[in-house]
């Protein structure tokens, strides 16, 4: 694909952002960015724009793009499982809840894996309800918990 294709496919990519997807699903600025690629810590826009990415994808690249040792771990593991349910075992997840809780100080033995913060921050409100008795929380205002019903009854704005 050449440059031009490539603004072109990109500037789509914005286009469709804004028609297609849910409002809540915002960019937050009036001419959004269309990131193209990542490496280390930079990104590209389809403008060929080089970027400091200081936001690192909510929190969720903190390694960087593309990054070769952590690629080629996710791609042994893919060639071999893709995803299981929590209705079985496997060995990747037992061997990392362990090594948590080789390295947890105090108490702290049991683990739950989750695909997003916002199923991290669904499963700590229920814990606290349920280690609590109590169906009250404390959250900080134009806090930010994900888009799910529990997250969103927590959040105070509205995108």
């Amino acid at each position: 694909m050449d440059a031009q294709e490539q603004r072109s496919t990109v500037k789509s990519a914005v286009e469709k952002h804004k028609e297609f997807l849910f409002p809540a699903v915002a960019t937050y600025y009036q001419e959004p960015l269309a990131i193209v690629k990542g490496e280390g810590e930079y990104v590209w826009d389809d403008q060929g724009n080089k970027y400091l990415d200081a936001f690192g994808g909510v929190l969720t690249v903190s390694v960087g793009h593309a990054n070769p040792r952590v690629n080629a771990a996710w791609k042994e593991q893919v060639d071999k499982i893709a995803h299981t349910s929590t209705l079985y075992a496997n060995r990747p997840q037992g061997d990392l809840a362990e090594k948590l809780a080789e390295i947890t100080p105090g108490n702290l033995k049991k683990s739950f894996f989750s695909n997003s913060g916002t199923e991290a921050d669904d499963t700590a409100i229920l814990a606290a309800k349920i280690a609590t008795g109590n169906n009250e929380i404390v959250v900080l205002r134009h806090s930010y918990a994900g888009r799910s019903a529990t997250a969103l009854s927590t959040i105070g704005h509205k995108t």
